[in-house]
Parts: structure tokens; C-alpha cells; sequence
């Protein structure tokens, strides 16, 4: 039940950014204990360290620190948090973004996972394809479908059922590696120690590296851990506002465009124009700033709309349900900014229609405050 559509991963340590805003967003949460709830066959874990042995007939949802499961599981895994330890069985498919993952579980269906270390353990199992980003990415288990890993430090070190792609800054091949399709990289030149002893089927293929790392590169690491982190302090603050004004990008999607497309364009203007006047230019730098940090932080309202949207029925109520449904929905968009040329759109559009949706609802609270109803 989580994600269904599958984004191949095309630059080197972007799921850092994944990971470690997810954990901080996951943890963010004032429970001091441990709380796990049942709603029908599917279960939700969340608190400073949630730990599930039993057997959950439908899905279950993990938000906290750090979190452990060794049960088995009949539909998805979702999990959210700091340090994630998965054992046991998952039926579905599993999705998991954190600072440290180690994943030991059998799954039956796809597994797409980001974080700073992500580890598949030798009796780790994945059905379907795989999808890996992180900073440090070791693979010793099994993939019995296709391999997608974007890393700093790629080690691959067991049987491939698919073909393997890999950008990293360094890869591994070791020589329990067996790969029964092709292996096609993006690393840069001297960077790749392929073991003698390792098999690979089909061609070995090297594609041009990733552009420079330089500071552009860095830069757009940073914003994006920037946006989930300012995205998750917005949140955590203002849950039922944010939630509210997800609500309008489903209700009126066209009407928060107009908005935010209007806002965009013109705030620019009237800023450059009050700038003018040495009175003005105290203002329009302070406007300057505010818009600045609404674009910034447009997009927290599709990505709530999306985890919602995703989640269904068992989106929780309150702080903790608004931080797991940002959480998710974040970790969709970013994985949407991944795909070349319709990303770029996407996250385009995800601005504009979550800057109206932001504008409206507030617009529409200070008519309720002023004791007037908004229409």
C-alpha cells in the first residue's frame, strides 16, 4: 500500500536528504513512550522506539527514532524514523527512508529504501526490484528482480535475479556477486573494483559519470534536506493549519494554482516597485523574505496531500498522522524530482498549487478570526 510507482534513483547520496529529514521528522513527536495501535488488520507504531513481533494480517506503519520489526507482515511495510532494524516477513512490498537501515527481512515484493547507511543482510530477501539511495549502500542479500542503487559508496556483494544500475561516487563488485542480467554504472573514472571472482551474465556497460560534485551539486543537497526539515518544523507547529490547507489542493487544485500563480508573478513586482523609495525598501525587503520562505515551503502541502492520499483510511489524526502523511508524501516528491525533464514540471506544479492552497486557507482564517463567514 504505500508507494506503487517506482522513480530510478539518477544522483549520488540524494536519499542523505530523504533519510535524514524523515528521521528528524519521524522523531519530532512529543510521546515519551512507545505506542502501537491497531485499525482493522493494520497496524501503527510510533514513539521513541516502536517494536513489532507479531503477525499484522494487513500493513504496518512505523514512525519514531528507532524502530524494530522481526514479525511478519501480510500487505506493506512503511517505515519512518532514525535507526530501522526489519527482520522477519513482508508479504507486500516495503518502504522505508531513516539515517541507518538494516534490512534481514524476506520480501516478497519490491523494497524501495533511503538512507545515510542502508544495509541488506545476507539472509535479507527482495522478491521484486530494488531500489537503494544512500551515502553508504552494502547489498550482501538477495534481489531476485532489478537493482537501482544511487550512492557515495556502493558495495554489491550477492545474486542479482535482473539487471543492476548503479551512480555512485564508488562501487564494489564483490565476489559473491552474481548478476544474471546487465551491469550498467555512472561512476567516475578509477572508481569501479569489480572482483575478479564475481559473475555478471550480461554486458558491463560504463555511462558517463554524474556531473561535476561541485557546489551547485552540494547546494541542491542541502535545499532538499532543507525542505524536509523546514517542512517538518512547519508542520509539527502548525498541524492543523497545514493539514487544512492540503485539504484545499484536493478540493480546489485549480483555484490554489490561480493563486499561486498569481502570487508568484506578482509579489515580485510590487516588491521591485515599493523598493523604490528608501521609505518602501525596509518593507520589500521583509516582504522579500517571507516570500521567499513561502516558496520554500510550498510544497509541504501537496506532500501532505500525497501521504494522505497514499495513506487513505489509515491517515492518523492530530500532529503525529500530519508528520507521517508529510513524511511520506515528501519522500514521493522527492523521488519524483528524480525523473529527468517530468520532475522538474512536477515539482513546478507541486509549488504553485501548494503556495495557493496555503494562501487561500489563511486568507480564509482571518476572515473567521474577524468574526466573518469567508465564501
Amino acid at each position: 500500500m504505500v508507494i506503487r510507482a517506482h522513480a530510478h534513483f539518477s544522483y549520488a547520496h540524494l536519499a542523505f536528504v530523504v533519510a535524514l529529514g524523515a528521521g528528524l521528522l519521524a522523531c519530532n513527536r512529543p510521546e515519551t513512550q512507545s505506542e502501537v495501535t491497531r485499525q482493522g488488520d493494520d497496524v501503527i507504531a510510533t514513539g521513541p522506539a516502536p517494536h513489532i513481533v507479531d503477525s499484522v494480517p494487513g500493513d504496518v506503519m512505523f514512525a519514531g527514532r528507532e524502530l524494530r520489526f522481526e514479525g511478519m507482515v501480510g500487505g506493506d511495510y512503511l517505515g519512518m524514523g532514525g535507526t530501522q532494524n526489519i527482520g522477519g516477513r513482508v508479504h507486500g512490498a516495503l518502504r522505508a527512508a531513516g539515517s541507518q537501515i538494516r534490512l534481514a527481512a524476506a520480501v516478497d515484493r519490491n523494497a524501495t529504501v533511503a538512507g545515510w547507511t542502508v544495509e541488506v543482510d545476507r539472509i535479507g530477501v527482495i522478491g521484486g526490484n530494488a531500489y537503494f539511495a544512500g551515502n553508504k549502500v552494502h547489498i550482501d542479500g538477495a534481489v531476485r528482480g532489478g537493482l537501482f542503487v544511487s550512492g557515495g559508496t556502493v558495495v554489491l556483494n550477492g545474486p542479482v535475479g535482473g539487471n543492476v544500475q548503479v551512480t555512485a561516487g564508488d562501487l564494489f563488485v564483490g565476489p559473491h556477486a552474481v548478476i544474471a542480467g546487465e551491469l550498467r554504472y555512472r561512476v567516475p573514472n578509477g572508481r569501479v573494483h569489480i572482483d575478479p571472482l564475481a559473475h555478471v551474465t550480461g554486458a558491463v556497460t560504463a555511462l558517463p559519470a554524474p556531473a561535476a560534485r561541485g557546489a551547485a551539486y552540494v547546494f541542491g543537497l542541502l535545499w532538499m534536506f532543507g525542505f524536509l526539515i523546514a517542512g517538518g518544523v512547519v508542520v509539527a507547529l502548525l498541524p492543523r493549519l497545514m493539514v487544512d490547507a492540503a485539504e484545499l489542493v484536493r478540493e480546489l487544485p485549480g483555484r490554489s494554482a490561480l493563486i499561486g500563480l498569481g502570487w508568484i508573478v506578482l509579489v515580485p513586482i510590487a516588491i521591485a516597485i515599493v523598493a523604490c523609495t528608501v521609505i518602501g525598501l525596509p518593507l520589500a525587503l521583509l516582504t522579500g523574505v517571507v516570500y521567499g520562505v513561502l516558496i520554500y515551503i510550498g510544497r509541504v502541502m501537496v506532500a501532505i496531500w500525497l501521504g494522505k492520499t497514499v495513506l487513505g483510511p489509515r491517515t492518523r489524526e492530530g500532529r503525529s498522522g500530519a508528520l507521517v502523511s508529510f513524511g511520506l508524501g515528501g519522500l514521493v516528491l522527492l523521488l519524483l524530482q528524480m525523473i529527468p525533464v517530468v520532475g522538474p514540471i512536477a515539482m513546478c506544479v507541486a509549488t504553485i498549487v501548494g503556495l495557493g492552497a496555503l494562501i487561500l486557507r489563511v486568507h480564509r482564517l482571518r476572515w473567521t478570526v474577524a468574526g466573518t463567514t469567508f465564501i
